[in-house]
């Protein structure tokens, strides 16, 4: 059966019900949140820490329909189901052969995330890859795009969809289900790499675009890579 999340719990009452699976709540219940994952066998406590996001962070995913939390029928255990873009932007007049890599995340809380991944955005509940397409580079890239030159052409034909199930990086302890859409997307109007990437011992210049999110802004610094290295991790 399927539940909706309550508010905080008073402190006599009784414990969630472990039958319950899915957590539907909004991002006020919190404590609902981390009372049905410790149910469940994960440890709430662990969010937040070392780098890992929080249970806000999850919360606001699962408002946002960017994420599905469930127990899985095979294990019991909560999973997190999630549908992701992962987009090949290219630029082949200026870099031929090349595809844009968000390099590095800065948070406005200090927060600091090495990434040497291509541009990914979550979908948002049933939301079609080809819609998130636009929404993801006007999100991702936007601040840093030339509106006077800006074009942007993705190749349907590229698209490529694939599953897998491991152990959430940003939620410790939260097995995550992926559904990954990589496409590759031409877009014109970006900047030319002006600034050296932090921590690299190479020279690698890139730039940077900043993105407004719930938990304040978002710096990503981007950079190139070649085309068949990045299709080769795909």
């Amino acid at each position: 059966m399927s539940a909706h999340a309550a508010g905080p719990r008073d402190p006599g009452s009784s414990p969630p019900d472990r039958r319950e699976t899915r957590w539907t709540g909004t991002a006020d219940d919190v404590a609902s949140l981390s009372a049905w994952l410790t149910a469940n066998g994960v440890d709430a406590d662990a969010f937040g820490e070392d780098g890992a996001k929080s249970l806000v962070d999850l919360a606001v995913e699962i408002e946002r329909g960017e994420t599905t939390l469930v127990l899985d029928p095979q294990t019991s255990a909560p999973r997190r189901d999630v549908r992701v873009l992962r987009l090949l932007v290219t630029d082949e007049d200026a870099r031929p052969g090349m595809v844009l890599i968000e390099a590095r995340q800065e948070w406005e809380s200090g927060r600091v995330r090495t990434r040497r991944t291509p541009l990914s955005e979550k979908l948002l509940g049933n939301e079609d890859w080809r819609v998130a397409c636009a929404r993801a580079v006007n999100e991702e890239l936007g601040s840093a795009i030339d509106a006077r030159t800006f074009s942007m052409r993705v190749d349907e034909s590229s698209v490529k969809e694939t599953m897998m199930d491991r152990d959430s990086l940003s939620y410790p302890g939260l097995r995550s289900r992926y559904v990954m859409y990589t496409v590759a997307c031409d877009v014109k109007g970006l900047p030319e790499p002006t600034e050296q990437v932090f921590g690299s011992s190479t020279g690698e210049m890139g730039f940077t675009s900043v993105e407004d999110t719930p938990a304040g802004w978002l710096k990503a610094t981007w950079t190139w890579r070649r085309r068949e290295e990045v299709e080769g991790e795909t």
